[in-house]
């Protein structure tokens, strides 16, 4: 089964704080589970606090609003920040600790002109971590989106954005990994998709990233008709470059492909198979021009290499540590922002998997753009918002077409004629005391006793000042008032805890 969340804040410390605290137990599971396997790599305890106060030096430079996120993700699951920033840094940890387990993802990008980019990865990694993933559906302040298939505390790694721009992610190991902790690969993969307007900022972004664990990011592209796609390779000596073949065809596994990082490269001799996997989907998907994301799947249904197959299951035979199986396949839309992501290996997906049905298409809502009011006497709405709120009009205001539009800052409020019925009975502050229904539009501002004075004597106050606070510490301070109609507004003064607030 594959989990799902949407965020509904969208402040960092705020979202941590709902991701956390709604996934404490799985999240306290990841910690726990990677301390096990930072445990089995060093031979020894691995102090996760040391490790995480390096991590979260890193993250809160690079990224900062991350590191606000992650410090919201442990305060929401009850555990020390250290903990989570250091499983967010499970990469640059295990190469630290002297790891050389082999790790196995096979990543295929197909270009084609005239149609969006097929872009699909099988994900493998330990099999005691199969059920401590998600998709992660992350709404922010600017009404973007970012949706990535991440572990339970791990801000994120597969995944696209809505500005045409998806990620997928492959292991790799060089000579120069584990020289203390970089700036961690799975918060750069989170940082580019949050962050970037296109494809060169993200490439600007990587390329300015240092690293002290090998990864290759593939960026893929889609915006106006064109596509294009690269497999960035991040070592410690500097960074490589990947490109698609002359049919549009990019394959990664788990070697470089760039010079001079693949004279370095130690998975060649620690996890060989990278370089069969890699021949195999070449060999399956070069000169067809009929490639979608079910040929793809179909090309890595192969279990040629036992437990470093391109479609990788469990062999009980080898040692809990060498356990590897693909815990998700994920096919990215990056045309449409969106991502499927299959719980299981390419074999046990059905024929359908990414195709555009209802159930894996999510609607694109951005920011709110306007809102409606109705009313007898839309000059004294107007005389109301425009004259004593002093809010600018919109568009400009011609009395004889009884309507008007208010720029509210963020949303415009178009106020219409209307002569039917009766207007709804005022509310009161009391939600209790309230029928169903849109209740208020409130208003941010700097100071509230400012704002009290200023309206005072020029409108009706609902109720008095009124309190109230999170238990994150966030806190409120707002007081309503009524239009000319009757409807209600507040002014109201925010206090927010984190989110570099």
């Amino acid at each position: 089964m594959t989990r799902r969340f949407r965020s509904t804040q969208t402040r960092p410390w705020d979202r941590g704080y709902e991701f956390g605290n709604a996934h404490a137990e799985r999240v306290g599971a990841s910690v726990a589970a990677y301390q096990q396997l930072f445990d089995r790599a060093a031979g020894s305890a691995v102090d996760l606090d040391h490790w995480g106060t390096r991590a979260l030096e890193r993250i809160a430079a690079a990224a900062p609003a991350l590191a606000d996120e992650i410090a919201g993700i442990a305060d929401g699951a009850g555990l020390p920040v250290t903990a989570v920033a250091a499983i967010n840094a499970r990469t640059e940890v295990l190469a630290a600790v002297g790891s050389t387990t082999p790790s196995e993802c096979t990543t295929v990008v197909r270009l084609r002109d005239g149609t969006p980019p097929v872009s699909v990865q099988a994900w493998d990694w330990f099999a005691e971590l199969a059920d401590l993933w998600l998709v992660w559906e992350i709404p922010h302040e600017n009404g973007h989106v970012t949706t990535t298939v991440t572990e339970y505390g791990i801000v994120g790694k597969i995944g696209v954005n809505d500005r045409g721009l998806g990620v997928h992610f492959n292991i790799l190991h060089h000579t120069g990994d584990g020289n203390g902790i970089g700036v961690p690969v799975h918060v750069l993969a989170r940082a580019v998709l949050d962050e970037s307007r296109d494809l060169n900022h993200a490439l600007v972004r990587l390329a300015q990233a240092d690293v002290t664990a090998s990864t290759s990011l593939t960026l893929v592209a889609s915006a106006g008709g064109e596509s294009a796609a690269v497999s960035v390779e991040l070592h410690p000596g500097g960074i490589g470059y990947a490109l698609p073949d002359h049919d549009g065809l990019l394959v990664h596994t788990n070697h470089f492909l760039s010079s001079p990082a693949n004279l370095h490269d130690t998975e060649l001799r620690n996890g060989p198979d990278t370089v069969i996997r890699f021949d195999l989907l070449r060999r399956r998907l070069a000169g067809r021009p009929d490639i979608d994301a079910p040929a793809v799947v179909e090309a890595m249904t192969s279990h040629l290499l036992g437990g470093g197959a391109t479609c990788c299951h469990v062999d009980p035979a080898l040692p809990a540590s060498s356990r590897f199986e693909t815990l998700a396949t994920v096919s990215l839309d990056v045309e449409n922002g969106t991502l499927t992501a299959h719980s299981g290996g390419p074999c046990t997906i059905p024929a359908d998997f990414a195709a555009p049905t209802k159930e894996n298409t999510v609607l694109k809502l951005k920011r709110i753009d306007n809102m409606d009011i109705l009313t007898r006497d839309v000059d004294a709405l107007v005389a109301f918002y425009h004259g004593v709120l002093g809010l600018p009009f919109h568009l400009p205001y011609e009395k004889d077409e009884e309507w008007a539009a208010i720029d509210m800052g963020n949303v415009t409020l178009y106020i219409f004629k209307s002569e039917v019925g009766e207007h709804a009975p005022r509310r009161t502050a009391v939600n209790p005391d309230n029928a169903p229904g849109y209740d208020s539009i409130a208003f941010e501002v700097d100071s509230l006793d400012e704002a009290e004075a200023a309206l005072d004597g020029r409108v009706e106050w609902v109720d008095e000042r009124i309190q109230w606070k999170h238990p994150s510490g966030t806190w409120y301070q707002y007081r309503p008032f009524f239009d000319p109609d009757g409807n209600m507004l507040y002014v109201t003064e925010p206090h927010i805890v984190g989110a570099g607030a």
